[in-house]
């Protein structure tokens, strides 16, 4: 039964194939025929919208570029008859400046009549220009087309509304050399109405005359319509395009038919046409489809889509279009070449489906007798290589599970093992213990010695550890330079403790990598089942929380997870989460301690302190929450929000003021690449100028990043603020500062003030400070004066500025305006 059975297998083997993909390229074949169809449809369909869509697109670009043109010829109207009789004016004015010195000796009536006899029969602006000449008290010396007025005055000649012509004219003339000038005049040949008129008249001192011309607008707006109109009727787009122009009333303006110009569209054609013509002659932007009056040789049907833009100001109608023939003749012609492009294609691929079935069934059938043929020997070795791919898998998940490069259990299998011990200890009423290592500083083990010594180093610790451990017990890499161990049945803390000793001798011992002497040591976090918690997770959550505890106070350290921890680590938590949120729950705010003169007494400036009141956490002291905001980089935003606040608040109190605002500053906010942009920002959006403001920058800063800092403490004595350096002589104080730095104050810090008057010391350091400090014409202030003993000291030694609860607390801006607003100018 099993040969007949492999038999038809191999018949199975030798024909399905060839008979799977000959059935399949021939289905192939039927679904490409029926999409090159479809698709040949959808083309035609999308070729019709395309050609629409752009030949709309042409339309509307031809029509709006002449509306474009128009417009531009109809705004430059006045600018070109400005430029027209200033011209002419200059070229008289040369004429007679030119006439006079010829003849300047002869008597001023005989040069008079040799300049207008020059100038009278000028003419220009197609014959309505010419040039007439006034003395400046208004006596008319040369009119050509009134020459009755030559001799008489026209001082008190009007225009239709109340202009003095001649009057203003000349004073206008007179008084700066040239000018232009605007009157209303009635034209010769409208006697009816008032149009407006641009003259230009030049100085001509020599008799006190002004030389003058003129031209109405519309005159001159009507020669650039003509213009116009003759540029559209000659412009041409394509075989068929060209543009017309309609009037309000439909007179024809402009068309490609000479003899259509001057028509009324709304007389001509059949009714059908003119009611085209009103679709247009109601249209102000859109396309019209139309019987048009015209159709150009080669166009039989008259039916046409033009698109239509009005003209505002002339009232204008603009239109261009394409005739519904020309769009059908073009749609027709491609619709024949794609069908017969499809037709090509349908051959084509029935002829290759075809060849291809018949190449790859034989091919099939080929292949499958070969296939056939070696099957019976690969069985032999498929079961011979069967139980190596096992042995193979085996290793896999050997590697899976385990860590490479030290060959211990990777943390895969860290929570099973972990499961299992605590099952264990729960039966046998014991406890388990779940230790998080981390070796100290061995990022300088890669740095000093390469990553490959630091990789084998790793590997040496891996067999230590294996080789303490119980068979119950379990050590696992955890990543990079971490270990998690599990020490199941436990019986006290003592069995714990020996657990913790062994870890820790494996570090008492020297490692030789590479010829090398390498020495370790690591922090330990260790958790308890059943006191620290039941689930794996949450044991080596809590070692991991108390080694970072260990390792933040002191190296080599090792810590046991207990309530307080987990107090301090919840606390921490809220701490972060809440001050996260603080400045949009508006949770934050600004006080502000005055400082005063020492001398004087007045208040001198106020220095802005953050302050924080959560719900849930009450008053949050400045020295937490700042520490932590620099932790997880909020230090930079409250920081903004400190110099928003304070400039807004210190400037609305004290406006015109001189009061000074110091504002302190943090080492990494310092550094910000955006907290002078920030620190711009403020003032000048607030209106607090630089040198108000005062920044107090730590010693600190000097200390840890000298080079990064000082450009940008230049950069800001630059920009005006005032740098002061804080809590000046509790770091490691260099006079370098004082003499490299661009400092304007010292900050002599509390400690130095609450102790000046019991410790010589504190009060030799103080004196001196304020020497330097006069030395280097620096100002100096002393905060933390909490007594009138110490007041009266800092007075007599020479201290500037004097800040302190004896002087006054810290006051929210209502409190600092209710007793400080009236004391300061």
């Amino acid at each position: 039964m099993a040969e007949i059975t492999d038999k038809k297998l191999l018949k199975l083997i030798t024909y399905a194939p060839a008979s799977i993909v000959g059935a399949f390229t021939l289905l192939w074949v039927v679904l490409a025929v029926t999409d090159v169809l479809m698709g040949s449809h959808e083309k035609l369909l999308a070729l019709k919208e395309e050609y629409q869509q752009r030949e709309n697109q042409i339309l509307t670009k031809q029509v709006e570029y002449v509306a474009q043109q128009v417009k531009f010829a109809r705004e430059q109207t006045e600018q070109q008859l400005e430029d027209t009789i200033q011209s002419r004016i200059y070229e008289a004015h040369n004429i007679a400046t030119r006439l006079y010195e010829s003849n300047k000796h002869l008597p001023e009536a005989e040069v008079t009549k040799i300049i207008t006899d020059a100038l009278r029969d000028i003419r220009f602006n197609n014959g309505r220009g010419y040039f007439f000449i006034y003395k400046t008290e208004g006596l008319n010396v040369m009119h050509p087309l009134l020459p009755r007025v030559e001799g008489t005055s026209l001082w008190d000649f009007k225009d239709v509304r109340g202009s003095y012509i001649v009057r203003e004219m000349g004073e206008q003339v007179k008084a700066n050399g040239e000018a232009f000038y605007r009157w209303w005049f009635v034209k010769p040949d409208n006697k009816n109405k008032e149009f407006e008129k641009i003259g230009f008249g030049k100085y001509f001192e020599p008799y006190d005359w002004f030389i003058g011309t003129g031209d109405y607008v519309v005159d001159v707006e009507d020669d650039i319509k003509q213009t116009v109109l003759a540029w559209i009727k000659n412009l041409r787009f394509g075989q068929f395009g060209y543009v017309f122009v309609l009037d309000a009333d439909g007179t024809i303006l402009s068309h490609i038919d000479s003899s259509l110009i001057g028509q009324n569209a709304l007389t001509l054609g059949s009714e059908i046409n003119i009611e085209g013509v009103r679709d247009i002659l109601q249209s102000d932007q859109q396309f019209v489809h139309h019987q048009a009056i015209y159709a150009p040789p080669g166009v039989s049907d008259f039916a046409k889509s033009s698109y239509i833009l009005k003209e505002p100001k002339w009232e204008w109608r603009i239109g261009s279009g394409i005739y519904d023939e020309n769009s059908q003749r073009f749609i027709l012609e491609r619709q024949q070449k794609t069908e017969e492009e499809q037709r090509k294609a349908v051959a084509q691929m029935i002829t290759i489906g075809v060849i291809t079935t018949l190449i790859v069934a034989l091919f099939s059938l080929m292949m499958s007798k070969l296939i056939a043929s070696r099957f019976e020997r690969f069985q032999s070795k498929i079961n011979s290589d069967f139980s190596q791919l096992q042995k193979t898998k085996d290793k896999l998940e050997h590697m899976a599970l385990h860590d490479e490069l030290t060959g211990l259990p990777n943390r895969s299998l860290l929570h099973e093992h972990i499961n299992a011990g605590i099952e264990r200890s729960r039966s046998q009423c014991q406890q388990l213990a779940v230790m998080f290592v981390d070796l100290d500083d061995f990022k300088k083990v890669n740095d000093l010695y390469g990553h490959s010594a630091g990789d084998r180093l790793l590997s040496e610790i891996g067999k230590k550890f294996e080789a303490f451990l119980q068979p119950d017990e379990f050590v696992a890499r955890f990543g990079g330079d971490e270990f998690i161990f599990c020490f199941p049945e436990l019986n006290n803390l003592a069995e714990t403790e020996k657990k913790v000793e062994l870890i820790k001798d494996v570090f008492k011992q020297q490692f030789v990598i590479d010829n090398k002497v390498l020495y370790a040591s690591c922090s330990i976090g260790v958790s308890m089942f059943p006191t620290d918690g039941d689930e794996p997770e949450d044991l080596i959550s809590k070692a991991d929380i108390v080694l970072y505890k260990s390792k933040a106070r002191q190296k080599g350290d090792v810590l046991f997870f207990d309530s307080t921890i987990n107090q301090q680590v919840q606390y921490d938590f809220l701490l972060e989460r809440e001050l996260r949120g603080a400045i949009e729950r508006g949770e934050l705010s600004v006080v502000y301690q005055p400082q005063i003169n020492a001398k004087t007494g007045k208040i001198y400036g106020v220095e802005s302190l953050l302050r924080w009141h959560n719900p849930q956490l009450g008053h949050v002291s400045p020295l937490e929450f700042i520490t932590l905001a620099e932790e997880i980089g909020l230090i930079s935003e409250l920081g903004e929000f400190v110099l928003e606040r304070s400039c807004e608040e210190i400037n609305k109190i004290f406006p015109d003021s001189d009061l000074a605002l110091s504002v302190n500053i943090s080492p990494m906010q310092l550094v910000n690449e955006s907290f002078v942009t920030q620190l711009l920002s403020a003032s000048a959006k607030h209106a607090m100028p630089p040198n108000r403001i005062t920044l107090e920058i730590t010693e600190n800063v000097l200390i840890n990043d000298l080079p990064k800092v000082t450009p940008i403490i230049n950069q800001l004595k630059e920009l005006g603020f005032t740098i002061s350096l804080d809590d000046f002589g509790t770091g490691y104080s260099s006079l370098s500062y004082l003499s490299n730095l661009p400092l304007d104050e010292l900050k002599i810090d509390r400690i130095f003030i609450d102790k000046m008057l019991n410790s010589e010391q504190s009060n030799s350091l103080v004196k001196a400070i304020l020497a330097i400090a006069q030395s280097s014409e620096m100002r100096v202030v002393a905060e933390g004066v909490e007594t009138q003993a110490q007041k009266d000291r800092l007075i007599e030694y020479g201290c500037d500025l004097l800040q302190g609860y004896f002087i006054e607390r810290p006051l929210s801006a209502n409190l600092l305006a209710q007793k400080y607003s009236n004391s300061v100018q």
